[in-house]
């Protein structure tokens, strides 16, 4: 990375060892080290789909539990800290990307809402998550769906994308299959984000405690 990059309308990201872009109230600015680069700078259509999506909707609902699938650097996840989630997770099954995300994170700062970083599968803390999103590749989400939908609670949204115009119909297809309702797509250049809820009635108390 050479230079400030939007990636979503009030988030940007920056090479790290730079003097931090000066920007507006409420935005975001992320530092990126290019030594320890791996898919998800926020340079690629489908992470800034994703980001996009992740801060509006972190801003909207304030406290929000948030998974984030396939973490690589750690940006979406990030992006869901600092606007203030009361629970934030990134998984990825590159040990690689996990180290990368953690040291990433740590850039940062707020160490009194850290980021849990690592390799377990989505539904490994069972239907926990208000906001769950996957940007990987059409074959990880196809044998995922499954996981990805017990990760959610009632009511909660699922984001994908990783993927172009042609596979999103199957997809869509494989995860209302899961009992997800459909509620938009996004798309950005030849690349596409779905956009699911979870049915049934949100419980009264969360217990976002780990």
């Amino acid at each position: 990375m050479e230079a400030v990059i939007g990636i979503a309308p009030r988030v940007v990201v920056y090479p790290f060892g730079d003097v931090p872009p000066q920007m507006g109230e409420g935005w975001v600015a992320l530092a990126v080290s290019a030594e320890r680069r791996v898919f998800g700078d926020g340079s690629h259509p489908t992470t800034r789909l994703c980001a996009t999506a992740v801060d509006l909707l972190c801003r909207q609902q304030p406290g929000t539990a948030v998974l984030d699938v396939g973490t690589g650097t750690g940006i979406l996840a990030r992006i869901a800290r600092a606007r203030g989630a009361s629970l934030v997770v990134g998984t990825d099954i590159d040990p690689v990307a996990v180290e990368c995300a953690e040291a990433h994170a740590e850039l940062d700062g707020a160490r009194e809402r850290r980021v849990h970083f690592g390799n377990e599968l989505p539904d490994h803390w069972g239907a926990r998550f208000d906001l769950v999103v996957a940007n990987i590749l059409e074959a990880p989400l196809h044998s995922l769906a499954p996981a990805l939908r017990r990760a959610l609670l009632p009511r909660g949204v699922l984001l994908i994308s990783g993927f172009t115009r042609p596979q999103a119909p199957a997809l869509r297809l494989a995860y209302e299959t899961t009992g997800l309702q459909s509620i938009g797509d996004f798309r950005l250049d030849e690349w596409v984000l779905l956009k699911f809820t979870a049915p049934g009635a949100r419980p009264s108390h969360h217990n976002f405690s780990r």
